[in-house]
């Protein structure tokens, strides 16, 4: 199946989760994604260390230091993820090896079949045992996000040697209205914990439903909060859709979780609103993922061309395709899971906050997201 390799290849060097800030130097920088079959990326060099989820820092507050969150927890209200129970003779027997998979083919369903409205069908993965360790009735493959389509919530596994393949199925149901739908699932371990599979983290499944067009509103994944419609237009004739719903709650998930930690909620700022809608918009419409603007200006030059005045500033951006689950929710998830983007969310020396995201049809990653923070110049 070539064209299951050509996506993540084409978008493994795109989807970073990256943030700017001088309060933590030398910290690594990882590089994240989560587009078809392709959520670790390779490493990609930047000023700092590559590693797997992308985050560098820079900012005029030297002496803040990384807090983390008391009691925190992922948000994500899509679908619990339940965790699969093994003994402790079987972890025992397990200790002394790994746990990976590769993907062989879809054995029914492949990607963008076409089903008639309410259809139910069996969708039926090949997967190869690339691991050490033998797969037994404790792995299972778990529903995590997108479109469920009836699918029960974990998929137990048979016992499958390592080097052998097994089919893993699953009884689903087509929506009853057009368009186009992906359900995401993670292959879990005995200890409940996701192996990767092809060195990504996500296997789907993906159909059209009747003619494919969807009764959406605009291209955007969006949480029970993001009601509003996205605004279109353009930019150096690139059309894009601009979502206030998302970026409001992108500011309330923030905040909440700032309240959690004992600390002062950012105030909403029209003038880092404009900085970070810009740079999202810029990203989208030329596929980047970045802090310099494709005409080279960074981010205190996006400050000061807004009229914002600082004493501290920092930003966070983030891209993920809204049918894989990029919204605003996921992208504050990623930055709490990461240490420098954490920095940026619950730094106390923040006061000030705007957010913006951008969709592009036709970009490589979809939905771009931008928070800009600062305290005002006296």
């Amino acid at each position: 199946m070539p064209s299951k390799r050509l996506l993540p290849t084409l978008i493994i060097t795109l989807l970073i989760v990256s943030a700017c800030t001088q309060t933590v130097p030398g910290t690594a920088t990882p590089v994240d994604t989560k587009s078809p079959r392709t959520e670790t990326a390779a490493p990609v060099q930047t000023e700092n260390t590559a590693t797997e989820k992308a985050a560098t820092a820079e900012s005029k507050s030297p002496t803040t230091k990384t807090v983390t969150p008391a009691g925190t927890q992922d948000q994500t209200t899509e679908t619990a993820i339940p965790t699969a129970t093994s003994t402790t003779s079987e972890r025992q027997t397990q200790s002394n090896c790994s746990d990976s998979a590769s993907f062989v083919a879809d054995v029914t369903i492949p990607d963008n079949s076409i089903l008639s409205q309410g259809k139910t069908f069996e969708k039926t993965w090949r997967i190869r045992n690339t691991g050490t360790c033998s797969w037994n009735e404790n792995y299972s493959m778990v529903f995590v996000n997108g479109d469920q389509l009836n699918s029960t919530a974990s998929i137990p596994f048979k016992a499958t040697a390592p080097g052998a393949t097994l089919d893993v199925s699953v009884n689903l149901v087509a929506p009853s209205v057009d368009g186009v739908y992906t359900g995401n699932y993670e292959l879990h371990n005995t200890a409940g914990q996701f192996f990767l599979i092809d060195n990504t983290r996500l296997i789907w499944v993906k159909i059209i439903v009747g003619t494919g067009v969807t009764q959406k509103q605009a291209p955007v994944a969006r949480t029970s909060t993001e009601t509003q419609a996205p605004v279109a237009g353009t930019s150096g004739g690139c059309a894009f859709f601009e979502d206030s719903g998302i970026e409001r709650t992108l500011i309330s998930l923030i905040n909440a979780v700032r309240a959690d930690n004992g600390l002062q909620a950012l105030a909403f700022n029209k003038k880092l609103s404009g900085a970070a809608i810009g740079h999202s918009i810029d990203m989208a419409c030329h596929s980047t993922i970045s802090h310099t603007d494709s005409n080279g200006s960074g981010i205190t030059d996006r400050f000061n061309a807004n009229g914002y005045s600082y004493t501290y500033w920092n930003e966070a951006i983030y891209a993920q395709p809204p049918e894989y689950g990029g919204n605003a929710q996921s992208a504050v998830d990623w930055w709490l899971n990461d240490p420098p983007h954490r920095v940026i969310l619950l730094s106390p020396d923040a006061k000030d906050i705007g957010a913006g995201y951008a969709y592009v049809s036709g970009s490589k990653l979809g939905g771009y997201f931008t928070i800009d923070v600062g305290a005002p110049a006296p």
